[in-house]
């Protein structure tokens, strides 16, 4: 018999090894195992953090479908005479179709999508009562965000406000024949419309009108090329004047200017919607 072997704690080593005697603070719990009747095998509760990990995973391709989508939308990459290639698009962003269709059902809830049973899903097309109706709403948000920002705007942003519109300038001055105006413009107007939700410092208001500034260019992107190629000038000097009674510290003047702005591009808007062969 070796020495020591009889000591006091060699059993409780023993013990301890063997499972024996563990209490219920050896075996730790995230919030996702918490749940009436605690006292269930440990296995129980690894087989629901792997299914909690596989649900988790599923949502993180849904959200990576339904941005792809969206921007699908607001970029005019698919209009309303086209059919959603689900397999392709699956297929392009390496996954299965039902994150796919689960990124096109959230679409259809948000009124971006129209799902026909049994045929396939197209992007909505709103009608022209639908478009200025939002544009007024539209218009009051973006308005509130001119007022905040030139009472509350910081230097660094209204410089960067100047150095977008002056690359909007520069693109208007290029001839209607050079491609890719509208999708530069698109970039450009949304860079300078988020510098001024930010230069107005109310994160809750700028994330409300920043959403509804995806409906916007979903609508603009049905005409795309008729809203923004022909009135890029016209456009440009909107935002010239938004941006001048930001600076000056007018909120007045700027919550009017923007009003006048969103308000120009809704009737460039529904002019276009009526000129379109499909358009009522």
């Amino acid at each position: 018999m070796r020495s020591g072997s009889n000591r006091p704690g060699d059993e409780t080593v023993r013990r301890k090894r063997a499972g024996v005697g563990k209490t219920s603070q050896t075996v730790y719990r995230t919030p996702l195992d918490q749940h009436p009747g605690a006292g269930e095998p440990v296995s129980t509760g690894r087989d629901r953090r792997s299914a909690a990990l596989k649900n988790s995973r599923r949502g993180g391709l849904s959200e990576r479908a339904y941005d792809h989508l969206k921007e699908m939308l607001v970029t005019g990459t698919v209009t309303d005479r086209e059919w959603f290639q689900i397999d392709d698009i699956a297929t392009q962003l390496d996954m299965s179709r039902q994150p796919v269709m689960d990124a096109l059902r959230r679409l259809s809830t948000e009124g971006f999508v129209e799902i026909v049973p049994q045929v396939g899903c197209r992007p909505r097309r709103p009608d022209v009562n639908e478009i200025r109706d939002f544009f007024r709403l539209f218009a009051e948000g973006e308005a509130i965000i001119a007022e905040l920002a030139a009472e509350r705007a910081e230097p660094n942003v209204l410089l960067t406000m100047r150095l977008i519109s002056a690359q909007i300038g520069a693109l208007a001055d290029q001839p209607e024949e050079v491609g890719g105006r509208a999708d530069m413009y698109r970039s450009l107007n949304r860079q300078l419309h988020s510098e001024m939700r930010r230069a107005a410092h109310s994160a809750s208001v700028a994330e409300i009108v920043e959403s509804l500034g995806d409906r916007s260019d979903f609508y603009i992107a049905c005409f795309k090329d008729r809203v923004f190629a022909p009135n890029l000038k016209i456009a440009h000097a909107e935002h010239e004047e938004i941006i001048e009674a930001i600076i000056a510290r007018n909120p007045r003047k700027a919550r009017s200017a923007m009003k006048k702005h969103i308000s120009a591009t809704e009737k460039r808007l529904e002019d276009s919607f009526r000129e379109s062969p499909s358009g009522t």
